[in-house]
């Protein structure tokens, strides 16, 4: 005989139910004090019951009324659930199924509760870890023709604030030089002299590339200007640009390239970027490496890029050249070139057609 603590709903009781002691042996149920409501187990059915459906509902015919017993205590119902009354074997078994069936559907619901809330945060997470991979995924999936869209809607916001020089030795040198090294590619390149004491340059995706008037004044030879064209170039062959300027824009650039919208405030934010993109060791490699073999196929001398660079890099007093803060230099970089440069053994080379002397005079106001 077990007996188990439960709450008896039923005709004449409270609508709250009566606190009651339920007698089960292995055929029967009864409820002491009340021999009226005894009854068989093979009348009896057993289903869950409560706000939570972890309780248990015994259910009877007494007569003409309904009764029902509620058991809720937890230790009596494990008791109960352990050693089962014969006559209940089946339906216990019946319920611990449903029992563990609901609290699975609870889990899964609760699980996809709970991604629904984090998922954003997950997706933030994943893009803030992965965002220079994600950048450069998209970026290699975007045709040559649409990012030349891209760079020119860019462009034209920047070009109004730089004060172009379209002609003179200098602008011609850039140009010439830079068509030189440009040979055969799948872009077509415009190249920009800009007037401004920065020494820097820059390029924009699609093949714009602009170079200031600081940078050629800092040059001593067409070859060292040579240099750093091969270099920039190299940021739009291999996808550097692009690839910079959507990572530094983040999540709002990459659904709007995702989408083919690269206007309004997306192309603004790009535009803003342009003299300031900022590149990892493994691209400036990469462009310093490519940049060799196009100097080589345009048949310039290579070691004006390293010379240019390393006049930079050992620059004393006054200001830091822009150029460092966007392309930064190293030791290994320079070794990096210099091995380079030995495994290739040289080639053959003739010194560029241009007076440099006149060109960085008529930099001057």
């Amino acid at each position: 005989m077990r007996r188990v603590p439960a709450r008896l709903f039923g005709p004449g009781l409270a609508a709250g139910g009566e606190a009651v002691e339920l007698e089960l042996s292995d055929g029967a149920l009864a409820v002491p004090g009340r021999p009226e409501l005894a009854v068989a187990l093979s009348q009896v059915s057993l289903t869950l019951a409560g706000f939570g459906l972890d309780e248990w509902q015994l259910a009877w015919q007494a007569g003409d009324a309904r009764y029902a017993a509620h058991l809720a205590d937890k230790a009596s119902l494990q008791r109960l659930a352990a050693r089962p009354p014969a006559g209940l074997l089946a339906q216990v078994a019946a319920v611990g199924r449903a029992g563990r069936q609901r609290q699975r559907r609870a889990m899964t619901l609760w699980g996809v509760l709970g991604l629904a809330v984090l998922l954003p945060f997950l997706l933030l997470g994943l893009f803030v870890w992965q965002s220079a991979r994600i950048a450069g995924w998209l970026a290699d999936r975007i045709p040559i023709e649409q990012e030349r869209q891209l760079g020119e809607l860019v462009f034209a916001r920047e070009k109004p604030a730089l004060k172009l020089i379209g002609r003179g030795p200098a602008a011609q040198a850039v140009s010439e030089i830079g068509a030189r090294l440009t040979q055969g590619s799948a872009y077509r390149y415009r190249f920009y002299l800009a007037q401004s004491p920065e020494v820097n340059a820059y390029a924009v995706p699609g093949g714009t590339v602009v170079v200031y008037t600081g940078l050629l004044a800092r040059a001593d030879s067409a070859e060292e200007l040579a240099g750093v064209l091969a270099h920039e170039v190299q940021h739009v062959e291999r996808r550097h640009s692009l690839k910079a300027l959507v990572h530094g824009l983040g999540l709002s650039a990459l659904a709007s390239l995702a989408l083919g919208d690269a206007s309004g405030g997306v192309a603004a934010g790009m535009a803003q970027q342009l003299a300031g993109l900022s590149f990892s060791r493994e691209q400036e490699s990469d462009a310093d490496l490519h940049g060799l073999d196009a100097l080589r196929r345009a048949g310039i001398a290579p070691q004006g890029m390293l010379r240019f660079y390393r006049k930079l890099a050992s620059s004393q007093g006054g200001a830091t050249p822009a150029m460092l803060s966007t392309h930064p230099t190293s030791d290994a970089r320079f070794a990096a070139l210099e091995a380079e440069l030995g495994k290739k053994g040289g080639w053959p080379a003739r010194p560029l057609p241009y007076d440099w002397g006149t060109i960085k005079a008529s930099l001057k106001p």
